[in-house]
């Protein structure tokens, strides 16, 4: 899941903007996940380390401190160079600062307009991060590592990732011609590649290596007589998923 982020010292604000992103994420069925809402930095820069981008929510000032958010932001773009950041804020005239410390934010929403206009810019702003991940998730090859020595391939490569019972704590890796085990855990493999499909709480699998689906038996086919099982939660996603980008996938 593409994660979200929102920081907010207001509790009647922060419980709004909250309900809004849920809400955004849920009816638009996006691969997205409101992580942390919170008013502690330090939260946030704990979770966003084991990540590489994110869609962040920043109120610019908490308590005394007027550029909280504007400290915070500038940490993340150094830790995160394609984080998505927002500014939810009643100081417009800081929009200068942002451009003199390089944060280059995706938006500005201002606190002076109504509710239902700052709710309308928040699931504006995560619909455009969708679409942006969308673009280029189709231009940049993503490399998929794994300890074994240290073997690389790109994401492409990967078929299926899954786990077994009786093999705690190791991920078996399925490609066109080779079959690995490593240390790992599926949920972080699927946090760092949002891109990859969780099947079920045992299987992570790659999109484009789709063959054909089986939706009276939640059964997935995927290259090279792959064949992984689809749970009830997410068989409507992927239904989804498969019909938006070709439809003879379908059974």
């Amino acid at each position: 899941m593409f994660p979200i982020y929102l920081y907010e010292d207001n509790r009647e604000q922060r419980e709004s903007y909250q309900k809004t992103i849920i809400n955004t994420v849920m009816i638009n069925e996006y691969a997205m996940e409101l992580i942390i809402a919170t008013t502690n930095q330090q939260e946030i820069l704990a979770d966003m380390s084991q990540r590489r981008d994110g869609l962040f929510f920043l109120d610019m000032e908490i308590g005394e401190n007027e550029q909280a958010g504007l400290e915070l932001a500038s940490e993340i773009r150094r830790q995160l160079p394609l984080a998505k950041i927002v500014f939810i804020t009643t100081h417009d005239e800081l929009s200068f600062v942002t451009l003199e410390r390089r944060i280059a934010p995706l938006d500005y929403i201002l606190k002076d307009q109504s509710a239902e206009q700052i709710m309308q810019k928040i699931a504006k702003d995560i619909k455009l991060t969708q679409q942006m991940l969308e673009k280029t998730s189709d231009q940049l090859p993503e490399v998929f590592s794994y300890k074994i020595g240290t073997r690389l391939f790109t994401l492409a490569d990967v078929i299926m990732l899954s786990t077994h019972k009786d093999r705690p704590g190791n991920v078996t890796l399925s490609t066109a011609n080779r079959l690995a085990e490593f240390p790992g855990n599926l949920s972080a493999i699927a946090d760092k590649h949002p891109s990859l499909f969780r099947c079920d709480k045992s299987a992570l699998v790659n999109l484009s290596h789709v063959q054909s689906f089986d939706s009276q038996k939640r059964e997935l086919l995927l290259d090279g007589g792959i064949k992984c099982d689809v749970s009830f939660r997410r068989t409507r996603e992927l239904n989804k998923i498969l019909k938006n980008a070709d439809g003879d996938c379908l059974k």
